[in-house]
C-alpha cells in the first residue's frame, strides 16, 4: 500500500524522471464547465469531454465536443520533447476534425504540458498555444489557449472537471467525515459493521491501472482483519524495484500507526471507515518533500474483488494508481 507508492516515487527521483511524476494528474477524463471558463470572443460548445492520457513522453488528448451542428470527436497527440515538427499530410497527428495542423511542438513546462500548434486557414498562418495544468488537487484542469495570426489574436481559459471513475463516486456520495475515531464511529453508527478484508488477494494486473509506472510481474496481499487492528503483508515480485516483502500494521478506529520508509524516514498514518471504504491516509517526506498517500479499500459486494485506490501528492507532482485484487 503507502510504502509500495513511496518505493515507486524513490524510484522516481534516482531514475531522474520528475516529468513523469509531474504530469500524472492531467491523466482521466474532464468534462468542460462552460461556467468557468472564460472563451472570449469564441463560441463555446455546448458540452466537451475530453480524456487525456501522459504515458512517458506521449501525450494524447481525445476530445468529443457538441454543439448546434452536432457532434465530433478527434484526437491531439504528440511526444512532449520540445521539438517542432512538420506534418505531412498524412500524419494523423495533423487531422483536428476539419483542422488540418502544418506543424506540431509539445514541451514540458513544470507540472504543465505545452501543445503548440499550427495550421494554415485561408492562406494565413495562425498558431494556437494550448498550456494544460492541473489543479493541486487534482480535482480541475486549466487548458490556456493564446491564439495568434494575421488577422485573429485572442486568448481563452478553459477549466474542466473530473469525471473518471473514483471522482463520479465521491460526487455521488455524501461529503465524508473528518477522519478521526468519533467521525468513523459515527459513520457505523447505525449502518452495521464494517465488511471484513481479511484473506489472500491476488492482484489482477490487466484490470489494474499503475499510471506511468511499470506492472509487477505479480503480488499477493494476505490481510488479517481483527478490527479495529489490520496488517497486511505484501509480497511483490518484479517491478521497477524488484521483489519486495513489506508488512503494514493499521488501526481502524483513527489511531495514529508508524512504520519505516525510505532511507529511515517515519510513515505515519491514520486508517478509519467511511462507509464499506476503508480509508488510510498517511505522511512521509522524501529528498526534503512532503509526500501525503490516500489509500482507499473497497470491498465488492460478493467479497470477491478488492479494489484499492492509490492517490500521491508530492512537490514532485501527483501519483495515481488503481490495484485491483482477486480472492484465493
Amino acid at each position: 500500500m503507502h510504502r509500495k507508492i513511496f518505493l515507486i516515487l524513490a524510484a522516481v527521483a534516482a531514475l531522474a524522471l520528475p516529468s513523469v511524476a509531474q504530469t500524472t494528474g492531467l491523466n482521466g477524463s474532464w468534462k468542460l464547465d462552460n461556467a468557468k471558463s472564460n472563451f472570449s470572443t469564441f463560441p463555446p460548445p455546448a458540452s466537451e469531454t475530453d480524456t487525456i492520457t501522459v504515458s512517458g513522453t506521449d501525450f494524447k488528448q481525445q476530445v468529443t465536443t457538441a454543439n448546434q451542428q452536432g457532434s465530433q470527436s478527434y484526437t491531439r497527440a504528440c511526444t512532449i520533447d520540445g521539438k517542432e515538427v512538420v506534418l505531412t499530410p498524412d500524419d494523423p497527428r495533423g487531422h483536428l476534425g476539419a483542422i488540418t495542423l502544418s506543424k506540431i511542438q509539445c514541451a514540458f513546462q513544470g507540472s504543465s504540458v505545452v501543445f503548440t500548434e499550427t495550421a494554415n486557414l485561408r492562406g494565413t498562418e495562425l498558431t494556437d498555444r494550448l498550456t494544460f495544468s492541473p489543479s493541486d488537487d487534482g480535482k480541475t484542469m486549466t487548458m490556456d489557449s493564446h491564439i495568434t495570426s494575421a488577422t485573429i489574436n485572442g486568448d481563452r481559459k478553459l477549466v474542466y472537471d473530473r469525471v473518471d471513475a473514483s471522482a463520479a463516486a465521491s460526487m455521488a456520495s455524501p461529503a465524508p467525515m473528518a477522519a478521526t475515531p468519533g467521525a468513523a464511529a459515527m459513520i457505523h453508527a447505525g449502518g452495521g459493521d464494517p465488511p471484513n478484508l481479511g484473506g489472500t488477494w491476488t492482484l489482477d494486473v490487466p484490470k489494474s491501472n499503475f499510471g506511468q509506472m511499470p506492472a509487477p510481474a505479480s503480488q499477493t496481499d494476505a490481510i488479517e482483519d481483527n478490527e479495529p487492528a489490520v496488517k497486511i503483508t505484501e509480497d511483490q515480485k518484479g517491478g521497477m524495484m524488484g521483489d519486495m516483502n513489506l508488512v503494514t500494521t493499521l488501526s481502524t478506529d483513527g489511531k495514529p500507526t508508524t512504520s519505516a520508509g525510505m532511507g529511515g524516514a517515519q510513515v505515519t498514518s491514520t486508517a478509519h471507515w467511511e462507509g464499506a471504504s476503508l480509508v488510510v491516509n498517511s505522511k512521509t517526506s522524501f529528498q526534503g518533500s512532503d509526500i501525503t498517500i490516500k489509500d482507499t479499500y473497497t470491498l465488492s459486494a460478493d467479497g470477491k474483488t478488492l479494489t484499492e485506490v492509490t492517490h500521491v501528492e508530492s512537490g514532485m507532482g501527483n501519483f495515481d494508481s488503481t490495484s485491483v485484487y482477486d480472492k484465493k
